[in-house]
């Protein structure tokens, strides 16, 4: 049986032929299928089971040296989704292609549990299988490594809540700055400001570490304040009025009624214009406290600042948030621009949140972009601005200001993704 009967496809490098493939499919014919089309582009070692049990007994004893691993979904006995949350458990960690005739909305949800479960996952193919399809989604393996047993974590060091005070007082907590970018225009429009704790020996402790310590501590409010005096420093320096600054603001901060006074106050003081700030809100959080959140809210805006609704559409008051708070932006969660391009549900979402937000008058910012494609697709879909590791990482004010300088005016789609 050949790969394609229409058309040649282009050889694939031999780093990617001579990896191992391990077939976990029930059905005889299929199995024999994909062992043909696997045979005419050029792969020479296969292995094949029936069922996910056996499978699991084989990629136990490959050790470090783990197959590529092509994968049904249903099966009898072990089926694949067990088979895919036994193997996340146990920490043996294949480059999985996933094969299967189910619906999309069943592949996405199993592409979601092996991304939280760190299983690499090279796609997803619906049956019948065709060689070229096969070809297509083979040819990116070669950026996987052929080792994905996963070596143990280091231990962390996580300091206690008394360093953490310390930091905040003595200026370990600093700011880190990510672009946000006018896909249109392709100009610098702002940052936003990324808590970082860098300890005197230049160690980075994670924020999943030390926000929940501050809340804990009952110091986020003070944290808070620490990244607002750095940023009012640093946006002097910047020199750039058109840019703003976005903040990530915890909902139960607003619940005090002395925040909003303070903000105010701070950056009356430093001569900026409340408009060159952006408070970002998680569209999940509740509100202790609706009389004075919203009273918090309501003044914030009166003032000038900006409130941004933040990972949009993975919480479950959308609609009630978006309707009883005044947000001018809206920010869609990663999670729907990684998965678009290839879920028809993610682009639907991706696509209804912008439409949403047009219909709203909410510029929409699309999160963590990180390939040309993702770019290039929001672009079309009308996407109102852009951030991510495509464009730039979250960088510290000592890169910042050379970077803003090379970057602040306006500039092709293309720049953006090195052509």
């Amino acid at each position: 049986m050949q790969a394609s009967t229409l058309f040649p496809l282009p050889e694939l490098p031999e780093s990617i032929r001579s990896r191992r493939i391990l077939i976990v499919e029930d059905s005889a014919f299929q199995r024999e299928l994909l062992c043909e089309l696997l045979r005419g582009l050029g792969f020479s070692q296969l292995q094949a089971v029936a069922e996910g049990g056996a499978a699991l007994e084989l990629l136990r004893g490959y050790g470090d040296d783990l197959p590529l691993l092509l994968l049904d979904l249903e099966m009898p006995g072990m089926n694949g989704i067990e088979l895919l949350q036994q193997l996340g458990e146990e920490q043996i960690l294949p480059l999985v292609l996933i094969v299967t005739a189910r619906e999309e909305a069943l592949v996405s949800a199993v592409e979601g549990m092996m991304h939280a479960a760190g299983l690499p996952l090279l796609g997803s193919l619906g049956k019948p299988i065709s060689g070229a399809s096969l070809h297509a989604l083979l040819a990116k393996a070669d950026r996987q490594p052929a080792c994905r047993w996963q070596q143990p974590v280091a231990q962390r060091f996580v300091p206690d809540e008394e360093a953490l005070v310390r930091a905040i007082q003595q200026g370990g907590i600093q700011p880190y700055y990510q672009p946000k970018v006018h896909l249109k225009s392709g100009q610098v429009t702002g940052y936003e400001v990324l808590a970082r704790w860098i300890e005197a020996d230049g160690t980075q402790i994670s924020p999943s570490d030390f926000i929940p310590m501050a809340t804990g501590r009952g110091v986020l409010g003070e944290l808070t304040f620490c990244l607002v005096d750095q940023v009012l420093r640093d946006l002097c320096q910047l020199g750039d009025e058109r840019i703003s600054m976005a903040f990530n603001i915890d909902i139960s901060l607003l619940a005090n009624r002395y925040f909003a006074d303070e903000l105010i106050r701070r950056v009356a003081l430093a001569g900026y214009r409340p408009d060159q700030f952006v408070l970002e809100i998680t569209e999940s959080a509740l509100m202790d406290d609706p009389v004075i959140t919203l009273a918090s809210v309501g003044r914030l805006r009166l003032a000038g600042f900006g409130l941004s609704i933040d990972d949009y559409g993975t919480g479950f008051s959308t609609l009630r948030q978006l309707s009883r708070l005044p947000f001018t932006e809206l920010k869609i969660d990663r999670a729907f621009v990684r998965d678009a391009d290839s879920h028809r549900r993610a682009r639907a979402i991706l696509h209804s949140a912008i439409e949403m937000g047009r219909h709203l008058g909410l510029p929409c910012v699309a999160e963590g972009v990180e390939n040309k494609a993702e770019l290039l697709l929001l672009d079309t879909l009308g996407c109102h601005s852009v951030q991510g590791f495509l464009l730039a990482r979250p960088m510290p004010a000592g890169q910042l200001f050379a970077w803003h300088a090379e970057h602040r005016g306006c500039h092709e789609l293309s720049a953006w993704y090195g052509e």
